[in-house]
């Protein structure tokens, strides 16, 4: 089973609110390890090493507290301490209320892509990289329904999938973080509709590198189709 850093985020804010709001990396780490059932036997993947030596599921709780510092729900301006805020202990108590996280479908509306903490890049500079997209980057001239540029990332084709879902016969029942990424209602020929699972790509070619399972996904809704 393959593991993505923002199955990291709630296991991380649950696990500072059971150490007293903080704690140091060290005993975070044990912490999360022990509440999420990590073990090299389960989830062997996660537990291969880096040329450096560092074990790989290590490195995701790392960019899950860099996404949730720049949602307001870490604190980091202590170093060498990871600190829930209020904010981050509102979101567990909604999640307690509601079993429904209040960030589900974020994600991909702030360009945040899960395989991010599979590049060869801290995560602030990472976050920092998306931040500096959206502020300066843009795609060709686009001007369809009032949006003005070409999609640049999988951001911009869910934006532009929203515009267009009627005409294209779609019908958008909800969008998420988790795989797959919307689930869709679908005209068919006989005009009732269907269910749809769509996993939304800047590039197609983006399913296989996210090691997407074909068979829990009906549909790749992309700009780029390579």
């Amino acid at each position: 089973m393959n593991l993505n850093f923002m199955d990291f985020e709630i296991p991380l804010l649950k696990v500072l609110v059971k150490l007293g709001g903080k704690g140091s990396p060290g005993d975070v780490y044990l912490e999360v390890e022990r509440t999420m059932g990590l073990n090299a036997t389960d989830f062997p993947e996660e537990y291969g090493k880096y040329k450096s030596g560092a074990i790989k599921w290590k490195n995701k709780p790392a960019w899950a507290r860099e996404y949730l510092k720049r949602k307001g729900q870490l604190d980091g301006s202590e170093r060498g301490i990871w600190k829930i805020t209020e904010i981050g202990k509102e979101q567990l108590n909604h999640l307690n209320k509601t079993q429904k996280d209040p960030d589900e479908g974020l994600a991909p509306l702030l360009g945040v892509d899960a395989s991010m903490s599979d590049e060869n890049i801290s995560p602030e500079e990472g976050f920092n990289k998306i931040e500096n997209i959206q502020v300066h980057e843009t795609g060709g001239i686009l001007g369809v329904r009032g949006i003005v540029y070409e999609p640049i990332n999988e951001q911009g084709v869910i934006l532009l999938f929203a515009a267009l879902c009627h005409e294209l016969g779609f019908m958008i029942e909800g969008i998420r973080s988790a795989f797959p990424d919307s689930l869709l209602r679908r005209r068919n020929a006989k005009g009732t509709w269907n269910s749809c699972r769509a996993e939304f790509e800047f590039k197609s070619s983006f399913f296989k590198l996210h090691k997407h399972d074909p068979k829990q996904c009906d549909l790749i809704i992309c700009w780029e189709h390579d």
